[in-house]
């Protein structure tokens, strides 16, 4: 029975030790607890750190410390996304250029649906800004290769073809609608009409050779084109 109570008052101590740290005793604490492959109690001195963070700035180092060991170390992307998805409350006055480093890092630690509303954010916060066609192809480029969110990703690209035909961004999300519709919903008919769209729209554009092999092939197998038959040679 004296073990036991020992024992409690031990990780009872442990516990108080850890919650009176200050925010930087907590970050370095949790940074050493990596180190020495600790990772529990790493993340535990990460969440102390966002209780003792005096700044949005800190609240928000904390949190992407805390959702990156979630998704390295501890391999629990759910808990990275909840870590990443709680810094929208603490970056209300970041820059342009901020909000999309995190974005890109939410992406890193594979934080995917934070990532997409990190990105929804700065579209909102800043819609004028020269980049505004760079950030919405990104966020339907994560829609379709990281959320895998298909019929979310067509959207995001039709807008960019309807809005922005003329750039060069437009051919591409183009023709990743008719590659989305073709090769992973199965939809042949509505890949048609995107591939068909884009050479009557890009006759000349680099991928117009590629589109055209889709098309003329659209819901065929591997034996029935003729082209690729030596790759069936190879494999059997």
């Amino acid at each position: 029975m004296k073990k036991f109570l020992l024992l409690g008052m031990v990780i009872a101590g442990l516990i108080l030790s850890s919650c009176g740290k200050s925010y930087d005793e907590s970050m370095v604490q949790g940074t050493d607890h990596i180190k020495a492959e600790k990772y529990q109690e790493a993340l535990e001195s990460f969440d102390n750190a966002i209780k003792k963070a005096s700044t949005d700035v800190q609240r928000v180092e904390a949190k992407i410390n805390a959702g990156n060991m979630s998704s390295l170390y501890l391999h629990d992307m759910e808990l990275a996304n909840s870590y990443y998805q709680s810094t929208l409350e603490n970056i209300s006055e970041y820059s342009s250029a901020d909000i999309h480093d995190l974005a890109r890092q939410a992406l890193a630690a594979q934080a995917n649906k934070a990532a997409v509303n990190l990105f929804k954010l700065w579209l909102e916060k800043f819609p004028d800004d020269e980049n505004v066609l760079n950030r919405r192809y990104e966020l339907a480029e994560v829609y379709h290769k990281n959320v895998r969110d298909l019929r979310s990703a067509i959207k995001a690209y039709g807008e960019i073809v309807d809005e922005y035909p003329e750039t060069e961004q437009a051919p591409k999300a183009l023709f990743s609608i008719g590659y989305i519709y073709a090769n992973e919903l199965g939809e042949d008919s509505s890949a048609t009409v995107a591939y068909t769209k884009f050479i009557e729209k890009y006759p000349d554009h680099e991928m117009a050779p590629s589109v055209e092999f889709e098309l003329k092939y659209l819901g065929k197998s591997l034996e029935e084109i003729p082209e690729l038959q030596h790759l069936l040679t190879k494999t059997s």
